[in-house]
């Protein structure tokens, strides 16, 4: 039972996770690499990005080795691709790339940035934690209906009426928003 998951947790950390938080560093918005089809754009580039550093960490530990202390083996590439996978866990939570860490503590809460809408930290207060959330919500549902307008002027009648739909749903979503401000705002004066 433990060598199946050693296997799985090794398959995770050579195939997946390094390149998962590289990604997740680089592009720190959920839906900035496609509205529909963040999370399987984000799992290959994951995939791809990982073989290669993995690759890159083996050629580096090879070049450090000697003959009478070889790196090259599982706990030195083990530890190096962690230790990696740390340090992109740590710059993509300072770029805002899990603002559900919030729900651990209030502190942990970074907001990922949205053009046009400066940075803003939370204070610790709940009330305060979700209306950030809210008001970056809401500018990414705006970024998307612009990007849902933008797709839907097409001579294909069923993509047109797609990209309507998500329209529409987009802006009773931005309605919802919008209610939950108020109410919070109500409540905090």
């Amino acid at each position: 039972m433990f060598e199946i998951l050693q296997a799985i947790a090794g398959v995770a950390i050579i195939f997946f996770l390094p390149g998962y938080t590289l990604v997740n560093v680089i592009f720190p918005r959920k839906g900035e690499l496609d509205p529909e089809y963040d999370f399987v754009y984000r799992a290959a580039l994951g995939m791809g990005l990982s073989i290669v550093l993995a690759i890159l960490i083996g050629f580096l530990l090879n070049s450090l080795s000697t003959s009478e202390r070889p790196y090259v083996t599982a706990g030195p590439l083990w530890a190096a691709l962690l230790a990696l996978t740390g340090l992109f866990v740590l710059a993509g939570w300072y770029r805002g790339a899990y603002p559900n860490a919030g729900l651990i503590h209030p502190a942990l809460y970074r907001s990922h940035p949205v053009p046009g809408v400066p940075r803003r930290k939370a204070l610790g207060f709940r009330p305060k934690v979700r209306m950030e959330k809210l008001l970056l919500e809401r500018q990414i549902v705006l970024d998307d209906v612009k990007k849902f307008t933008e797709r839907s002027s097409t001579a294909n009648t069923h993509r047109r009426t797609y990209y309507r739909r998500r329209i529409d749903q987009a802006r009773g979503r931005i309605d919802q928003i919008n209610s939950e401000l108020e109410d919070i705002e109500k409540g905090g004066k």
